[in-house]
């Protein structure tokens, strides 16, 4: 079985289990683009706006973890993601995400709450993504 969750409506289940703006556009097949706004005081500009973003591909999934692996543009990618991580309190002090050496990143999908009790009932067996819609395919469990 496939769940479309249109991109919109992940943006708004992060908002409401979160309360961040984070900005989620679809790539191709395996990428989606992760951006988040950070404000920095500069002395003598004040404060700076800039979206920092980050490019997330699906490497695969096991039991109930999403491993991704992640590129950027201009900065490096673990520079980039320390941003992300440290402007987005949450992030920063979840047990979800996983940092491995050399661009990885896990997500453990059975510590984010909101996620949790359905994967009680199903298990995951892809993640894609295509047309402003993440496509979730799973199956239920015995």
């Amino acid at each position: 079985m496939t769940l479309q969750l249109p991109v919109s409506e992940a943006m708004s289940l992060i908002k409401q289990n979160s309360g961040q703006n984070i900005s989620l556009h679809v790539v191709n097949e395996k990428t989606i683009n992760v951006s988040y706004p950070v404000q920095v005081n500069v002395p003598i500009l004040g404060h700076v706006s800039k979206n920092v973003n980050l490019d997330l591909i699906v490497d695969k999934i096991e039991d109930k973890d999403v491993f991704f692996h992640y590129a950027t543009g201009v900065f490096g990618g673990d520079t980039l993601l320390d941003m992300i991580l440290t402007a987005i309190p949450v992030l920063n002090k979840t047990p979800a995400l996983q940092r491995q050496d050399g661009g990885g990143l896990i997500v453990h999908l059975n510590e984010i709450k909101w996620v949790k009790d359905s994967l009680k009932q199903i298990v995951i067996k892809s993640l894609k993504f295509a047309n402003d819609t993440i496509a979730i395919g799973f199956t239920t469990k015995q």
